[in-house]
């Protein structure tokens, strides 16, 4: 069961039934693609499995990283399917591929958390790294500092400077667009004034 939707402070499920609440608290979390679910590749949880070198077991040639992938640790856990993991496990399959091809030994794929990071509000984030933990502002600008690091292309990377500095100078625009049927239904014009022409 999950939820349609929230209005009034009441939120409403899939199945019809609603749940009176002031106070909502929204999670979210990661799941493989589900074309993967189709792929005749030996799965857990959902994500595919591979050995410590990014490697489907039992499928020659075939490689799973990310989200998709069930990629071991060397505690005999398994990676988190975060972004700083996926970029790392990216070059070391790439390695490997290229070393399957040249007949050359391949590289297991080693990595623990630098941190983790969370923007929360305006201008305040949550912050872990190398096990020091810290918020506020200060946390908020590492986030938005490493987000905008990641960013592929110069042009990119100086559009959303710009636009985050001015949002910095700026108050918060809260200007609305919405079709006009949606506004009556929110707002119903009453019948008085409705003749004087001042609702189309």
């Amino acid at each position: 069961m999950k939820v349609r939707g929230i209005r009034d402070g009441v939120v409403e499920l899939t199945d019809g039934r609603t749940i009176r609440a002031s106070t909502l608290v929204w999670t979210a979390g990661t799941a493989p693609n589900p074309l993967i679910a189709g792929l005749p590749l030996p799965k857990r949880g959902g994500r595919v499995l591979v050995d410590e070198y990014l490697a489907v077991p039992g499928c020659l040639g075939v490689w799973a990283l990310g989200d998709c992938a069930l990629v071991p640790d060397s505690r005999g856990g398994f990676q988190p399917p975060t972004a700083q993991h996926a970029l790392r496990e990216g070059r070391t399959a790439a390695r490997n591929v290229a070393a399957a091809i040249l007949g050359r030994p391949k590289k297991p794929f080693r990595f623990r958390t630098l941190g983790q990071l969370a923007a929360i509000g305006r201008r305040t984030g949550v912050a872990n790294v190398f096990g020091i933990r810290f918020s506020g502002f200060v946390a908020w600008w590492l986030w938005r500092t490493i987000y905008l690091s990641k960013l592929p292309r110069l042009e990119k990377k100086v559009r959303v400077a710009l636009d985050w500095t001015l949002d910095l100078c700026f108050a918060k625009d809260f200007a609305c667009l919405t079709d006009g049927e949606a506004a009556r239904q929110r707002a119903p014009v009453p019948a008085a004034l409705r003749g004087a022409g001042v609702a189309s």
